[in-house]
């Protein structure tokens, strides 16, 4: 049931109502059953899979809490373990076969296992939730309320992720959304939509064609091209993915966080994370970079030995994949070197500090793109074929359509100018809805522009990129 499907608008049509019309108890169970429905309807096999997660975080939770309460120290290191082994049976043992009939002359036979939708996302939810109740923090109790946590269908597939001190004040109780609230989240809902397919389905094609062609074929300006489609699509693409799921949460009276902010205006590679898929690089952040920069104390260099371990273990996390594991270490390396190269530069004067900050966001910028080559390239032959072409400039002949260039021109064009005030309006507060300024009163041409737009670029309802992870 895609989000950008008529099927998933009945949905809403269905459920938004019954949520709004229920009260108390009921209301809970609600959107605890049309969560189920909205999963099942993906493959009613792999409900069992988050229910069988979800409950078994649920019972160790209060296996800790219940060892907390009677004077011994909680461990949840057994139950965080057993939930990754499940992750990793699902995602990983591919890869490891694979892995395994490279190093030794081995023949297995490569398993076909489909990969749970949004196993990631829920099996690290439950994973710091376990963590915060060791660390004290108060269950999400009843057994309905704590399913709510992994299985919340708006965000349940890709985010954003979150975590009980986030959830547990939206459930405690759960309100009613005000009408303010409603309008702003069919406002995001609407902006959601036309990310997604008027922009990132729109450079879907030409990304597609040019990630498609031999390795060692594309030329400089290609590649460029191509990677700057790319960084705008998987923009374009999760940005809406959790525009929806804001504004689908914020009719039915929940708050979810927000997980994008203008994550290509940033200043640094450190910037660039806290800007994109913010509620992983904060749960990254809390639970494994913290801890590990305890550990290391004052040594420095075990610090960034660290950065760079985290940040590979992130790339994994998107897939069982070489490029998505070297995209996650080139990211960690561009961290260590802007934390090796700033400080030098901190004592210069007001404006040639100016100055090579802004060469600096410059250089950010076209790291960070290029990073998006090996995570979307097919083979690391083509990823390295590519991102040579790219930084020895080899060949400036256009291979695609001018049309093809132009779209990515005006991309980024609409991303730099346009998007900024898009974004603003979008993540303000819906109180500061006044029906007595025109900005209100246009909504309605908006919508109507919207949704023609929609009908033009439609393409058939195109999966979402991060569905796959």
């Amino acid at each position: 049931m895609l989000f950008t499907s008529f099927t998933y608008l009945a949905f809403l049509l269905l459920v938004i109502p019954a949520v709004r019309l229920s009260r108390g108890l009921w209301r809970e169970r609600v959107i605890l059953a049309a969560s189920f429905v909205f999963y099942a309807a993906w493959d009613v096999r792999f409900l069992l899979v988050l229910l069988g997660i979800g409950l078994f975080t649920y019972w160790a939770a209060r296996r800790i809490t219940a060892a907390r309460e009677a004077g011994r120290k909680p461990g949840a290191g057994w139950a965080i373990a057993a939930i990754l082994l499940v992750l990793s049976a699902f995602k990983y043992t591919r890869m490891l076969v694979e892995l395994a009939n490279w190093l030794f002359p081995l023949r297995l036979p490569l398993p076909a296992i489909v990969l749970p939708l949004g196993i990631s996302f829920f099996t690290f939810e439950c994973v710091s939730y376990l963590l915060d109740v060791q660390r004290g923090a108060k269950e999400l109790l009843p057994l309905r309320r704590f399913l709510l946590f992994p299985a919340y269908w708006p965000h349940m597939v890709a985010g954003p992720i979150l975590r009980i001190k986030e959830l547990a004040p939206e459930l405690e109780p759960l309100r009613t959304a005000s009408w303010l609230e409603t309008l702003a989240g069919v406002d995001r809902v609407v902006i959601g939509l036309c990310k997604k397919v008027v922009l990132a389905d729109s450079l879907a094609s030409f990304v597609d064609q040019g990630f498609g062609a031999p390795a060692g074929a594309t030329s400089a300006i290609d590649g460029w091209a191509l990677a700057t489609a790319f960084a705008l699509q998987i923009f374009f693409d999760f940005s809406g993915y959790s525009d929806i799921a804001i504004g689908v949460s914020r009719m039915v009276g929940i708050r979810l966080p927000e997980n994008f902010n203008l994550p290509y205006h940033a200043a640094s590679p450190s910037d660039f994370w806290n800007r994109w898929h913010m509620t992983l690089s904060r749960w990254i952040r809390d639970y494994l970079f913290f801890p590990l920069n305890l550990r290391a104390g004052k040594r420095i260099w075990l610090r960034y030995v660290y950065l760079v371990a985290v940040m590979t273990l992130v790339g994994l996390w998107h897939g069982a994949g070489p490029g998505f594991v070297l995209w996650g270490a080139w990211h960690g390396l561009l961290m260590v070197a802007h934390r090796v190269v700033a400080p030098r530069f901190s004592n210069l004067d007001d404006r040639p500090r100016a100055a090579v900050e802004q060469l600096g966001r410059l250089v950010s910028l076209a790291l960070i793109v290029a990073g998006w080559v090996p995570f979307r390239a097919a083979t690391l032959a083509q990823a390295a074929g590519m991102l040579r072409a790219m930084f020895t400039l080899r060949g400036l002949r256009p291979a695609y359509s001018v049309n093809d260039y132009l779209l990515v021109a005006l991309c980024v064009l609409g991303y730099f100018t346009v998007i900024p005030a898009i974004e603003r309006h979008a993540q303000q507060e819906p109180d500061a809805i006044d029906w007595r300024r025109a900005l209100f009163w246009l909504r309605a041409p908006a919508y109507a522009v919207a949704i023609e737009l929609l009908f033009m670029f439609d393409r058939s309802n195109v999966a979402f990129i991060y569905f796959q992870f």
